[in-house]
């Protein structure tokens, strides 16, 4: 196998702001702060039995070491963010030019990760602007994790006597939001969430969404995905309902449950336009479980069982952690030990299958992967 990088190393240095002098007590004395955060990974990952043909696969082995830094200085209600990315893989992921690109990030890649205006105007009402993390609380089946919303956001939110989010509402509108080329591609978003308790540690979430993906055929051919059709067809309506529901339970031994039922209203104009039967192949399910952590504990196990129909999102926008964005069913197993402060090691074992491929014969077959990942996080 090819090797990448033995090691990632990450040294830095946050130097708190100077105190304010003492400003008359008529003024009203604003607060400031700059803070530096990173986070990074090392990575090896190994693929196997990728199915070719009837009878024939091959094995994809590659590594990847990412290192994202960034700061943030607040003056009062503003917060100013700018983050950068920098990856290097054994692999070229966009090339050659005619293959699927299977990933949500360049292989080997120097670029703005973040870059955003944050104006909180009051405890309760947050204004954001610019290339940001996603604010909304969605899964991997329809947002990946690493991928920036561009343009704004609102939130709406009220608190408990404790300062824990009792309600939220977040109203959000991007453009060109993928790392490859979306030609300005959209989205849409009204998201609405309730917090109640539930036994002295517990916490329940409910939280139901509205995604409208428009302009999705501006999407590179290459981002389509599993979206595609063999005569050219892409679905040009994407109205997805969602709705997840997390438990969370802190304490020594911190414990969540997630469960994620999507549906794309849109699916039927371009189904019948295809010689499909319309309302069909357009609902994901996405369940999870997590015990521990590597952050207030020594270890944190997850397990992840999804099954994703091919039109039930924008394959674009969807996880890439399992080879398909979506037409696949899988699970996932991840196993996490905190070495050091800051620091972890995982292991994470997939078992997927492209169970909506337009080859019959690859249907029931199971792809493996891999990772082993020593990740930092500061």
């Amino acid at each position: 196998m090819r090797r990448g990088p033995a090691a990632l190393v990450l040294v830095l240095a946050a130097a708190p702001a100077p105190a304010q002098e003492a400003a008359p007590i008529f003024q009203p004395e604003k607060e400031y702060s700059f803070k530096v955060k990173a986070d990074g990974f090392e990575r090896e990952e190994w693929t196997s039995r990728i199915f070719d043909a009837a009878g024939r696969y091959h094995n994809d082995d590659r590594a990847s070491v990412r290192l994202r830094p960034r700061g943030e200085a607040r003056l009062d209600k503003l917060t100013l963010g700018l983050g950068f990315n920098f990856a290097y893989g054994s692999d070229r992921n966009h090339e050659p030019s005619a293959t699927i690109i299977r990933d949500n990030y360049r292989s080997r890649d120097a670029r703005v990760d973040l870059a955003f205006a944050r104006l909180q105007l009051t405890r309760g009402l947050r204004l954001e602007g610019g290339r940001f993390e996603m604010p909304v609380g969605l899964t991997e089946m329809l947002w990946d994790r690493d991928l920036r919303p561009q343009g704004g956001a609102l939130t709406l939110e009220s608190h408990d006597e404790a300062g824990r989010p009792r309600m939220g509402l977040t109203l959000l509108g991007a453009r060109g939001s993928h790392v490859f080329d979306d030609d300005g591609a959209g989205l849409l978003m009204a998201s609405g969430a309730g917090f109640f308790g539930a036994g002295e540690h517990g916490r329940v979430e409910l939280r139901a969404s509205f995604l409208r993906f428009t302009r999705v055929g501006g999407i590179e051919a290459r981002i389509r995905r599993q979206n595609s059709r063999r005569d050219g067809l892409l679905f040009e309506d994407y109205d997805v309902a969602d709705a997840i529901v997390r438990y969370r339970r802190d304490g020594g031994v911190p414990l969540q449950f997630v469960a994620d039922l999507s549906r794309n209203f849109g699916a039927s104009k371009t189904a019948r336009a295809a010689g499909e039967a319309p309302q069909k192949n357009n609902e994901g399910l996405w369940l999870a479980a997590v015990l521990g952590s590597t952050q207030s504990a020594r270890v944190r196990g997850e397990y992840t069982f999804a099954r994703v129909d091919k039109d039930a999102t924008v394959a674009a926008y969807a996880t890439d952690d399992f080879f398909w964005s979506t037409g696949w069913r899988g699970h996932r197993g991840d196993l996490g030990v905190k070495v050091a402060d800051h620091m972890a090691v995982h292991v994470v074992g997939q078992l997927q299958r492209f169970k909506d491929s337009p080859r019959p014969e690859e249907r029931g077959h199971w792809v493996r992967r891999y990772r082993t990942e020593f990740r930092v996080v500061y």
